[in-house]
């Protein structure tokens, strides 16, 4: 059963305590609270003005954003790409949705590395197939081959990998990700990579086409410019692979929302190919970052800091077993977060630092308050 995102579900929760009256600091939120650049508005500005962005466009979107985003991933790619290996789809949300409607048969089975975005299984299922969870070695947050291996059965068809990983922040490094890349070779798995994220790692992201050539044959990778450019409303998103499954892939999009918003298109042509913004953010988070653990690290929650997006993954359950008892407490101060049972990780939490640093640091404060009268 498709259920509604856990994190909607909070912040449905959070504007009922502000409409009672609660001071809420909203941990739970999965975006940068920084508003779009005014480069990028400017273009759709110009663009609402041009009476051929009012009809209908291409199914798999502009040329030039085709070609752009291709250049983009080229950058990071083993082989030049070109735009007929892109589809322009409404985030990246339809971008996953519309790669397991081409790759999937009913019943075949996706493994799905936890801690995972919740969409993940439910992008799965929605396609017919069985979202099947793979859990790391104790104490890790970081699957192996050999946690693969032993969720792996003749119906195994995908994996997906989210790196930098939300909700961890984690990256998998070269090495890593090559013995990955090496056991899905053997098997003959596709590789799903969702490297929504990927503007925003704190050190280099590995691409699995840059560890691992050999693996463009079977790898749909997934994007957007909603998280690195503070887009997370004008709903761009792409898929980029093998060419028969982009066709694929535009076929069924042609029947469910057709193209993407012309001029939201236009926007996000000029967000990849205007003034660079992403390294200013990476700046402002860098420092987010520095007062979480500044405030987080006393109390031995900062044991796993990210390499990259813009979340932290504690650890609570020195406090409580049961990481929604946690999160329900902070909640009845007027801090939101989001239990790590969402995300497959029972006894963690997901804290966003994308808000106010004046916010992030009184909030992070009242945790901190809650958390140590709570453990003494």
């Amino acid at each position: 059963m498709v259920t509604l995102s856990p994190t909607a579900a909070l912040r449905q929760r959070a504007a009922k305590l502000r409409r009672e009256g609660v001071e809420v600091f909203d941990f739970s939120a999965g975006e940068l609270d920084l508003a779009t650049p005014a480069h990028i508005v400017t273009a759709a500005i110009d663009a609402a003005t041009k009476p051929e962005n009012h009809h209908y466009g291409p199914t798999g979107g502009e040329d030039r954003l085709r070609q752009a985003i291709a250049d983009r991933l080229t950058l990071r790619a083993a082989a030049p790409l070109d735009g007929s290996n892109v589809l322009v789809t409404n985030g990246a949300k339809q971008a996953l949705f519309n790669t397991f409607m081409a790759l999937l048969k009913p019943g075949d089975e996706v493994l799905i590395p936890a801690p995972y975005w919740v969409t993940f299984p439910s992008s799965v299922r929605l396609a017919g197939g069985s979202p099947v969870i793979v859990q790391p070695s104790a104490g890790g947050l970081k699957v192996t081959p050999d946690n693969l291996e032993a969720a792996r059965t003749p119906s195994t068809r995908a994996i997906v990998l989210c790196s930098p990983n939300n909700p961890t922040g984690l990256v998998y490094d070269p090495s890593e990700l090559r013995a990955l890349l090496a056991w899905a070779a053997q098997h003959g798995i596709w590789i799903v990579s969702d490297e929504t994220y990927v503007d925003l790692g704190f050190r280099p992201v590995p691409a699995p086409s840059q560890v691992e050539p050999g693996v463009t044959d079977r790898l749909v990778t997934v994007g957007s410019v909603s998280k690195s450019y503070a887009m997370t409303g004008w709903r761009i998103g792409w898929m980029s692979g093998p060419k028969q499954v982009i066709d694929a892939a535009t076929a069924i999009q042609s029947h469910t929302t057709s193209n993407v918003s012309r001029v939201a298109q236009a926007a996000a042509l000029a967000a990849l190919t205007g003034h660079d913004v992403t390294a200013d953010f990476r700046a402002i988070l860098r420092d987010r970052l520095s007062l979480c653990e500044s405030i987080l690290e006393p109390l031995g929650l900062f044991r796993t800091p990210p390499d990259g997006a813009f979340y932290i993954f504690p650890d609570v359950r020195r406090f409580d077993p049961d990481d929604v008892t946690v999160a329900d407490r902070l909640l009845s101060a007027g801090v939101v977060t989001v239990p790590g049972a969402s995300f497959g990780a029972p006894g963690h939490l997901r804290l966003s630092f994308a808000i106010d640093e004046e916010q992030l640091r009184r909030g992070l404060m009242t945790t901190a308050k809650i958390l140590n009268d709570w453990g003494n």
